[in-house]
């Protein structure tokens, strides 16, 4: 073997046995990574608030029906400690914040405002964002959907329209039945009972035909939501807190 030959076969060694030990090296260094970021991960420990806990809050931005969107923001404030026996995983102070997943406007026919709210994260006063689950579960306008809801509609409306012509047609009639009894010993009450009924009837009548119609064209109640209003929300999935 010339010469020539022996140097390229002393520097295919050369470089194939470099190759070999940085590889290794590599290998090494990304096993120790591993196995710190395994460390880390065991170190992070981490407090588990139940599905169905109650928080009580206080809204900090107002919420409209009449001029918000869903994906609109908003922000809350935790009232209460909210301790796993007696360590305090959650203070009070802890900001929470969430979406709005649900609005309806008021319109026409008498119809009323909705709002939903949805609570996806939380910030304790040290800063750490936690995820969380929550609706409102507790509070004024609140229909069984977890929705603030301003009620109405032409129906209802109309069932109110009834009710009080209902009760002008008895306070009219009762009024003159009794005006009737107080003159010579009740004989008008012939007279005055009649005429209470005819105008209560009319009264009445004259009252729930103009509301009704009124009630058609008439916009409905809005939903509004205003900072320092007080109501609870319950967690629908269970909430992990780190606590280091």
């Amino acid at each position: 073997m010339n010469k020539l030959s022996k140097l390229i076969v002393v520097s295919l060694f050369l470089g194939f046995f470099s190759g070999n030990t940085v590889f290794a090296q590599y290998n090494q260094n990304i096993t120790q990574l591993q196995g710190s970021s395994n460390v880390m991960k065991a170190d992070v420990k981490s407090e588990r608030i139940p599905a169905g806990t109650v928080f009580a809050i206080r809204m900090e931005t107002p919420v409209n029906s009449k001029n918000y969107f869903e994906g609109d923001t908003f922000r809350s404030t935790l009232l209460e400690d909210i301790r796993i026996g007696s360590s305090v995983v959650l203070p009070a102070g802890t900001m929470l914040r969430g979406t709005v997943n649900h609005i309806k406007p008021a319109s026409r026919l008498t119809r009323g405002g909705k709002v939903g709210l949805n609570f996806d994260h939380a910030v304790t006063p040290f800063g750490k964002q936690i995820p969380l689950s929550a609706k409102v579960s507790k509070a004024k306008q609140l229909n069984p959907e977890g929705v603030f809801d301003a009620g109405g509609g032409y129906l209802n409306a109309v069932n109110n329209n009834f009710d009080n012509s209902a009760k002008i047609l008895t306070t009219t009639t009762e009024y003159c039945v009794n005006k009737g009894m107080t003159f010579w010993k009740g004989f008008p009450v012939m007279v005055t009972a009649p005429v209470g009924v005819m105008a209560g009837t009319l009264g009445g009548g004259g009252y729930f035909v103009g509301t009704s119609t009124y009630n058609l064209f008439k916009k409905g109640e809005n939903i509004k939501i205003n900072p320092g209003d007080v109501f609870e929300i319950t967690l629908t999935e269970p909430m992990d807190v780190p606590v280091n």
